[in-house]
């Protein structure tokens, strides 16, 4: 009996990692090419002050941009130091990780094109309606935020050239660890889970809503993570609509970064922030229920890509288990037998750095501290909170450590 289920749970989860390989790694090319096309350096030039443009620019830029929601959160912090208004910060701050080409692939793949285009409708009204609101019930102080030195940017040839590794570190190093829980758990459901659970214990779609809502706020999920899940209960009978909401609150709102939000843009805005996830997805789910009726598990659910061959899906799950395998032989792995260079030389500096969560921080910390003349050899240790680095003339340090703030970390 044990070893039937184990079998079932094996070959469940291997269905749903067979079913989003493909679209994962397209998607993944995708934010690629949008890495190279839109740099984070252009969010920090077209910063707005507390007016509705601000509010559509932030959510705009926040589309393309392809960020975790730990990732969002260092960028966020730069774009309030260097005077973007509070309301377009937290715009930022709830499209970015909840769009991604990604994120967009794995709904097609699991949910159809439907609910994928949904998401993303929903997910730009949320943004924009809680950073209107901020913009005018949390009014802005007097002072001016004080600005912090710009960290200098990759030209559009070295992004293009640094695409690979973009994708394998920054990209998918940023979301593997959750994506991969996120699968194991879809699995889980589809095998532990009974299928009339909803409909036996939880018949009520406001009452599904209301729990995806107290899960998904406080949980840390990236978007792609939430997407197997979702699809998983939504087999079980959870109304579309209660999908939704754990796919708008889950990505954007998690208890890890509460502090941080907090501390750029204050209580108030905080409060505004939350509720507004909170009511907008709850009522967006109420309309997506109506509008797609009863019609929906069969019209999306059972929605299959029976004309993809089975040597693509099988290929895209053997390049994807490649990728993840050799970001985790790379980061873990051969950092423990990589022989060690000798004596630490003079010019060795090691700073502390709070902030840094996944690859795509280090990388931002990298290029924070390679921007300052003189440096070299970076190595950051993400489950240290440290970065190492050499630096030529001592007199430099300061920049450096101006360079990682206006980042958006804490030295």
């Amino acid at each position: 009996m044990i070893t039937e289920t184990i079998k079932q749970f094996f070959w469940e989860t291997l269905s749903f990692y067979n079913e989003i390989a493909v679209f994962l790694l397209l998607g993944l090319l995708v934010a690629g090419i949008l890495h190279v096309l839109f740099p984070e350096s252009i969010v920090r030039k077209h910063l707005g002050k507390g007016s509705i443009g601000s509010v559509i620019k932030s959510t705009l830029f926040g589309i393309p941009l392809p960020l975790c929601s730990c990732g969002v959160v260092p960028v966020a912090t730069s774009m309030r130091r260097s005077g973007a208004s509070k309301g377009s910060v937290v715009s930022f701050l709830i499209t970015t990780p909840q769009i991604g080409a990604d994120s967009f692939m794995l709904t097609y793949s699991l949910m159809g094109w439907l609910f994928a285009v949904a998401r993303i409708v929903a997910s730009v009204i949320t943004a924009l309606i809680a950073g209107i609101f901020i913009n005018i019930f949390d009014k802005e102080d007097s002072e001016d935020v004080s600005e912090a030195q710009p960290v200098s940017t990759e030209s559009f040839g070295e992004r293009l050239k640094g695409v690979p590794k973009y994708v394998e570190y920054e990209l998918l190093g940023a979301i593997v660890n959750t994506l991969l829980v996120g699968i194991l758990i879809a699995g889980a459901v589809g095998v532990f889970m009974p299928d009339d659970f909803f409909a036996t214990y939880m018949n009520s779609p406001f009452l599904s809503m209301l729990l995806m809502l107290v899960i998904g706020i406080p949980v840390y999920v990236c978007a792609s993570a939430s997407t197997p899940i979702a699809a998983a209960l939504l087999m079980k009978g959870l109304s579309p609509g209660a999908a939704l909401v754990f796919l708008l609150s889950g990505p954007a709102t998690n208890a890890v970064n509460f502090t941080t939000v907090l501390k750029i843009i204050g209580k108030k805005s905080t409060a505004i922030y939350i509720g507004s996830i909170a009511l907008v997805s709850l009522a967006l789910g109420y309309l997506f229920n109506v509008w797609l009726g009863n019609d929906f598990m069969t019209s999306v659910i059972t929605h299959q890509h029976d004309m993809l061959p089975d040597w693509l899906r099988i290929g895209s799950s053997i390049v994807l288990t490649s990728m993840i395998g050799w970001f985790y032989f790379k980061t873990e792995i051969w950092n423990v037998f990589k022989p060690i260079k000798g004596e630490v030389k003079v010019g060795k500096i090691s700073l502390n750095v709070q902030g840094m969560t996944c690859q795509h921080c280090a990388k931002n910390v990298e290029r924070a501290v390679l921007a300052v003349e003189g440096t070299e050899d970076v190595h950051i240790y993400l489950d240290q909170d440290r970065v190492e680095f050499e630096l030529a003339d001592s007199s430099r340090l300061n920049d450096v450590k101006q360079n990682i703030v206006a980042a958006g970390y804490d030295v």
